[in-house]
């Protein structure tokens, strides 16, 4: 509907009877913003509390995504829990939370789950969920979602990250730090995001970071020989990984081993001159990272908000990352000979690539690498989560390990 707009013309100022109408700025259509409906909605709404449990333990579980695209790292991880929900004997589905500014439909969504993601459940619209058990929000808009729908259910939020981190200070990161004081029961990726949370009231638990040992360790160990090969894990559009401090980082590194080929991946860089020569690969398949990653002797990750799950990926396959130093990276990752921690500064990073890249041992010491995480697989994790849902949820739930 057309909306009448009045505006004050500064005296002295000619009207221009003739001029053309003005595009105006659809507020109810912002980017990156929850749709304001479900903003407003919270002012006819109680506060939220969760339901009576339920005695019974196969769940009808939803996870509220945003839209959802191929090869995502958000949605892969959210797909590992929710496959192993599905193997427990949980109802699992999804449901589209579409944002403003992208459209998906419940089929498109379906299609790239089943495809990219290797999952087939069904996909709803939220207004078509039904009667569920368990509803995880997924993203701040999407708690957004959750939180105006009045529906008998126990709501979740599967948190990966601080997202009030995302933007600069303002409406958007106000918003997103609002949905922790929202009542649901947080299940956050690794302690550094439990312990930014908790200070809103927020219930919490966390689970560790694993890596996929089939997909990432080498066949045969004694046989790893790595290449004169350094990744950078390039993600230009996503602020916190630090992109030009990675780039500048690398020209340094260049210049002082020109020896090694430099390699990016995460994003096609097309249409970015770096200042070093490099091979762009753009989005690979999980298949595709595998051997890659056993090749390279390093790979440079800076991640300024929670820790990315690529290093343990990496060591896994005997390739050491470097990456920037920080609680939200430390507390996560840990203490191990595959992760070399530097202050996120171009000089420190380029010299602690430098470090690695200059060993005596690069092959040996990549073997090490790898034997290293071979106990920091996903499956406890996996479990982990169950059991919290369980506890939460229904009568017979315990803490027991």
């Amino acid at each position: 509907m057309a909306r009448r707009v009045m505006r004050l013309v500064r005296p002295g100022r000619a009207q221009v009877a003739a001029e053309a109408p003005r595009a105006l700025v659809d507020m109810d259509r912002l980017p990156q913003m929850p749709r304001i409906c479900d903003i407003t909605a919270i002012a006819e709404l109680p506060a939220y509390t969760p339901p009576a449990k339920v005695a019974k333990t196969a769940l009808r579980i939803t996870w509220l995504s945003p839209p959802i695209g191929p090869g995502g790292g958000g949605h892969i991880n959210i797909v590992r829990f929710a496959k192993h929900l599905q193997s427990k004997g949980h109802s699992v589905s999804f449901a589209v939370y579409e944002t403003n500014t992208v459209p998906q439909s419940p089929s498109q969504a379906h299609d790239i789950l089943k495809h990219s993601y290797g999952i087939d459940a069904p996909v709803r619209r939220l207004e078509d969920l039904g009667s569920q058990d368990v509803i995880f929000a997924s993203s701040w808009e999407t708690a957004y979602g959750l939180r105006s729908l009045d529906v008998p259910a126990h709501k979740f939020y599967f948190i990966q990250d601080f997202e009030p981190y995302f933007f600069p200070r303002g409406s958007r990161s106000v918003l997103a730090e609002e949905t922790y004081r929202f009542g649901f029961y947080g299940i956050a990726a690794g302690r550094w995001i439990e312990s930014q949370v908790k200070p809103f009231g927020m219930p919490c638990d966390h689970y560790e970071f694993g890596a996929d040992a089939e997909l990432y360790r080498p066949r045969d160990l004694a046989a790893l020989r790595k290449r004169r090969r350094v990744l950078f894990y390039a993600r230009p559009f996503t602020e916190r990984r630090g992109f030009e401090l990675g780039v500048i980082a690398l020209s340094i590194f260049a210049k002082r081993h020109p020896e090694y080929e430099i390699v990016t991946v995460g994003q096609d860089l097309r249409d970015y001159d770096l200042p070093f020569e490099h091979t762009d690969l753009g989005t690979l398949t999980l298949d595709e990272l595998g051997p890659l990653y056993r090749e390279a002797t390093a790979c440079l990750v800076i991640s300024l908000t929670n820790a990315s799950l690529l290093p343990l990926e990496l060591a896994a396959a005997g390739c050491v990352t470097v990456i920037d130093s920080g609680a939200n990276n430390h507390e996560i990752l840990g203490d191990i000979d595959g992760i070399v921690y530097a202050r996120a500064f171009p000089t420190e990073l380029a010299e602690a690539l430098c470090q690695v890249v200059e060993r005596d041992d690069i092959d040996e010491h990549a073997r090490e690498v790898s034997r290293s995480v071979h106990d920091r697989d996903w499956q406890a994790s996996l479990e982990k989560v169950e059991r919290i849902i369980l506890r939460e949820v229904t009568t017979g739930g315990t803490d027991d390990e």
